[in-house]
């Protein structure tokens, strides 16, 4: 943690200390105590992960559904902030759970939208497109009903910009920034109010080649930024870097990526982008010819990339607990019902009573009474029944979401690897015809193009963590397969181009398509089976 956070948490912590010592004994254990503890880490640049965790145990020992679920949000961003996407989600999920037991619209609204982007980090865009479109039609009936600003509705619109210009849809990007700019006219905002929607204008300008216009209005809204939100600096900085880099002004490209990194370690927010600036920068340094920075960047990149992107890493471990977390949820939920099943239950036995009692018959009351319980059993049994199904429904998709995200992690983690081992490979011949006398370097970038049986010793290790089995039900059914064509099927699991095939298995592309002909015939399929499908359903 660097000087400037340490100043601004202690800056915080004082003030509360100061604000709350007369009154802390009595307080410490009060409802407003940890009200006032919430508002004053919520929405802060650094990370305040054991104050929203007091806050959070607190609200839950008291049952304190709509502060508990504002800690939730609160927490999943602080989380996401971090790169610890799996703990994010997982609380997410809870305080959708607890917004739709109140029927709060406002944040349903907030954790679907915060789903949606977490959803598209990890690539999975059906999932995100769903969220993003109930956070639409909440924003639209919140709206309607007043309980959402127009902020709500431009920001759900907003998402659907980022998700176009994801998938390389440009036209219907600036669609729905048209929407965004046509709400924002309608009431009224200010150029500063507008500024992240310029600043992704700027972006899809870019992306569409039109590089002088996108110079123009990023450089316009950094001077925005710099008064409503440096956070977002981060972000800026990244557009500017790889516009610069397009036009080949690698000098400039270097400094606005060295921006973004800076910003990114005093406000820790757009954690994800840090490891692409860092990318990004090595490459601008290359076109300059300074080889050793670019190899030191690119180091950094590389160990960045581990902490995000390994299943061992400290960032992305909460991912494995999601499961369990989850499993807790329903269980406090299943509490929770059972709860309101037996005061309901005691509630129609009293006002039996007292009708039976008042009639005077003894033998209508246990009449009543026995076809009461009878019909109890029986929705009893079906809400059990139900529950139960929806709740292996619910362990399934979990299951099943959880290694599609791992799977994400394995494939991202192993293609930067591979641009790692290619951009080495480019420096070792960049020094080679440039800076041959440059022994020293040369030797150390050379030491490093080695290492390609680790990488697939790597691999392999992550991806029988992820894929229990595979490798043993394909020997199982398929005997005549070889290891190597047993390590083809894993690659081709998870859709790798045959160019990363051939460089990872260390052959030719003829020799990958070789192989694939190979393992067709072993598997016994037509010419009209899908390899890739029958594989994934293994």
């Amino acid at each position: 943690m660097n000087v400037s956070k340490i100043v601004g948490r202690c800056s915080i912590l004082l003030g509360l200390l100061f604000a709350f010592t007369p009154l802390f004994s009595a307080q410490k254990d009060s409802t407003d105590w940890y009200i006032d503890l919430y508002n004053s880490v919520a929405k802060q640049d650094s990370s305040y992960t054991n104050e929203l965790n007091a806050c959070y145990r607190y609200f839950q020992q008291q049952k304190d559904t709509l502060w508990l679920t504002k800690t939730l949000i609160e927490r999943a961003e602080d989380e996401s902030n971090e790169g610890n996407y799996g703990a994010a989600i997982s609380d997410l999920w809870e305080a959708l759970d607890l917004a739709e037991l109140r029927g709060n619209i406002i944040m349903q609204h907030q954790v679907h939208a915060n789903l949606g982007w977490i959803y598209n980090v990890f690539g999975k865009s059906k999932e995100a497109f769903m969220h993003e479109q109930k956070a639409l039609d909440l924003s639209k009936d919140g709206l309607q009903s007043g309980l959402l600003t127009e902020g709500a509705l431009i920001s759900a619109y907003f998402d659907f910009v980022h998700s176009y210009r994801r998938k390389e849809n440009y036209t219907m990007a600036l669609q729905y920034l048209d929407s965004c700019y046509y709400i924002a006219d309608k009431y009224k905002y200010t150029s500063s109010q507008k500024a992240y929607l310029t600043s992704e204008k700027g972006n899809i300008f870019r992306k569409q080649g039109r590089l002088s216009e996108a110079l123009e209005i990023l450089i316009k809204v950094e001077k925005e930024f710099q008064n409503i939100d440096q956070g977002y600096l981060t972000i800026i900085y990244f557009y500017l870097g790889n516009t610069y880099y397009a036009l080949k002004d690698y000098k400039n490209a270097e400094l606005a990526f060295e921006k973004a990194i800076e910003n990114v370690d005093v406000r820790p927010r757009h954690y994800d982008v840090k490891a692409e600036c860092l990318n990004r920068m090595a490459k601008s340094l290359e076109q300059q010819g300074k080889y050793q920075e670019a190899y030191q960047v690119l180091s950094q990149a590389k160990e960045l990339n581990d902490e995000l992107f390994s299943t061992k890493g400290f960032q992305n471990s909460g991912v494995l607990d999601i499961r369990n977390t989850y499993k807790e949820k329903l269980d406090e939920r299943d509490r929770i019902i059972l709860e309101r099943d037996k005061e309901l239950i005691e509630q129609k036995a009293s006002n039996l009573r007292i009708r039976m009692f008042l009639m005077g018959s003894f033998a209508l009351f246990v009449i009543a009474l026995l076809v009461f319980r009878i019909q109890f059993q029986r929705k009893k049994h079906k809400i059990e029944k139900e529950r139960q199904k929806n709740k292996a429904q619910l362990q399934e998709e979990k299951s099943k979401v959880l290694v599609e995200m791992k799977n994400k992690e394995l494939t991202s983690f192993t293609l930067r690897l591979i641009d790692k081992d290619t951009m080495i490979s480019d420096l070792a011949e960049s020094i080679t015809e440039y800076a041959p006398a440059n022994e020293a370097l040369l030797k150390s970038v050379k030491l490093k193009t080695t290492g390609r049986l680790k990488l697939w010793e790597e691999f392999d290790k992550r991806f029988i963590d992820v894929n229990k089995g595979f490798y043993e039900t394909l020997k199982s059914r398929f005997p005549e397969l070889t290891p190597t064509e047993l390590k083809h099927c894993a690659l081709i699991k998870l859709n790798f181009s045959s160019k990363e095939m051939a460089q990872l298995l260390n052959i030719s592309l003829n020799g990958v398509n070789t192989s694939r002909y190979r393992i067709r015939k072993k598997l016994k399929l037509e010419r009209e089976d899908n390899l890739v499908s029958f594989i994934d359903g293994v």
